[in-house]
Order: C-alpha cells, then structure tokens, then sequence
C-alpha cells in the first residue's frame, strides 16, 4: 500500500519536474535570443555612428561582430550589414575586404542598386575590366531605374570600347543621353567603335562634330587629314592611268580639270596634317606632308 501510495505521487513530481526545466530552459533560450539581438542592434547602432564620426576602423570592427554573429548562424542572407562592412573597409583602404562584403551583400536580402556601383568602382579601381564590365552590365538590367543609371551606361561604354565591344558600344551609344553624347572623349570612343567597323559616313559626322568643339583635336584631325590625303590620291592615280591609256586632248582636258580638285584636296590635308605635327611631331606625319608636297 504504501508502494503503491508513493509511485503514484513520484509519477506527476516527475512530470512537473520536466515541465519545469522545459520552461526555464525556453526562458533562458528566449532570454539569451533576446539579449543576443539587443546586442547587434546595439553593434550596428554603434557602427553606424563610428563609420559618420570618420571612425572606420571602429565600424568596420562593429560591422564584423555583427556578421559573425549571422554567419554562425547560417543566415548570411538576414546579415543586414555587408553592404556597410564593405564601405568601412573601402574607406580604410582594404580593397579585397571591401569586395568581398560588398558581393556578399549581393546575396543577401538588403541587396541594392548601390552595391552593384560601388563594385564597378573597385574592379576599376583594381584594373580588372571584365569583372566591371559584369557588375556595369548587372546595373543596368537589373536597375534601369538606379539613380546612377546615366555614369553607369556612359562608363560601360568607355569600357565596351576599352574591350573593343564595337557593336555593344554602338547600340549603347543610342541610350545614352544628349549631354554625354556631347562630351568628347566619349563622341571619341564611338568614333573609335565606327572607325573599327568602317562605317566611314559615321566616322566624318563624328570627326567634324569633334572639331566644330575643338580645332585642335587630334582625333578629327587625323581622320580628316587622311580622308582628304587619300580622296585626293586615288583620284590622282586613277585619272593619270585614265590618260596614259588614251592621250587624247579631250582626256588631257579632263586630267587638269581632275588636277584641280586633287591640288585642292591635299592642300585641305596639308592644312590638317600641319595642324598634327604642331602638336605631335611623328615622322609618319612628316611623311604624309612630303608627300603632298610632291603632289603640289
């Protein structure tokens, strides 16, 4: 009887037991989680304020607290901090850091138009042109309304004809807007990008828009001094095996009235070749002005 009497009790002193050390370690798990987030919101709070204050390497330090503490986790994709551990460390100099957090930051949920931007910038930064090409590209269609829409397409361009890209950097060219079309060095790179695809009608619109800006640009220059060398030179030749072929008066007639339009024509290229060699006094400039020179 008193066996009995005693297991009956034992039985739910045990249970309550159980249930006990259950709630007490829930409490302890939902108070340490508690205290455990208090503490990184504490952390970015403080990184936030270390990287205004100019004080990088202290945030950098806060940021990396923060993402340790997601990375153990394995919930890198809820780390809200890449994005600033990648700007502490830009701004300390650690380029390789920097990257790192930033395409970390790519994967994760707090992704943005920005984080594809600054990457562009260190691959350029670093020399890298492919990877900036991809990050450049990733912008653009990912983020065609990114505020930084019009540097980024104006410098994809640059490097679709850094990488010799020619058709890209033709197609992009229509998308780019009035006012970058009308900078020079990048009205030089679509030139580049034509002249490459011998689109020559191209290349002469893009040659005297470039001098209407600047006289003295070397890229119109060389183009136009060669453009008028050569017009004049294959007629030259043309029209002299025209009148070997047949001297008759009719066709010397023809030949001098050719001859005028030749003379006029080297004299239009000496006048741009002149204008070069006063600039950059190359011996195959020296070379095309002797030849005209003989012509003349």
């Amino acid at each position: 009887m008193y066996i009995s009497t005693f297991a009956g009790q034992t039985k739910p002193l045990f249970i309550m037991k159980i249930r006990n050390i259950l709630i007490l370690f829930t409490l302890t798990v939902l108070f340490s989680a508690c205290n455990s987030s208090k503490q990184m919101s504490s952390s970015i709070d403080n990184g936030k304020s270390a990287f205004q204050t100019g004080n990088y390497e202290n945030a950098l330090q806060q940021f990396e607290e923060v993402i340790v503490y997601y990375e153990k986790k394995n919930q890198q994709k809820e780390c809200p901090v890449y994005g600033d551990a990648a700007y502490a460390a830009k701004q300390l100099g650690e380029t390789d850091k920097a990257i790192g957090y930033f395409k970390k930051d790519q994967r994760s949920n707090f992704v943005n138009a920005e984080t594809y931007y600054q990457l562009a910038l260190l691959y350029r930064e670093i020399d890298n042109l492919s990877k900036e090409l991809d990050e450049l590209e990733a912008y653009v269609n990912k983020f065609p309304e990114g505020k930084e829409l019009e540097k980024v397409e104006s410098r994809l361009f640059e490097v679709y004809v850094e990488s010799e890209n020619w058709e890209q950097a033709v197609t992009l060219w229509g998308k780019l807007s009035a006012d970058e079309q009308e900078k020079i060095n990048l009205l030089e790179g679509y030139f580049t990008a034509n002249k490459a695809l011998d689109i020559d009608s191209v290349c002469d619109v893009i040659a005297t828009n470039l001098l209407g800006k600047d006289e003295n640009n070397l890229t119109g220059l060389d183009w136009m001094a060669k453009k008028y060398f050569w017009q004049a030179e294959y007629r030259y030749q043309d029209e002299l095996k025209a009148y070997e072929k047949n001297k008759t008066n009719k066709q010397y007639k023809k030949l001098l009235r050719a001859l005028d339009v030749v003379s006029s024509d080297f004299k239009t290229s000496l006048n741009y070749f002149k204008k070069i060699y006063a600039q950059d006094p190359k011996p195959a400039t020296a070379k095309y002005i002797g030849n005209i020179y003989n012509r003349l």
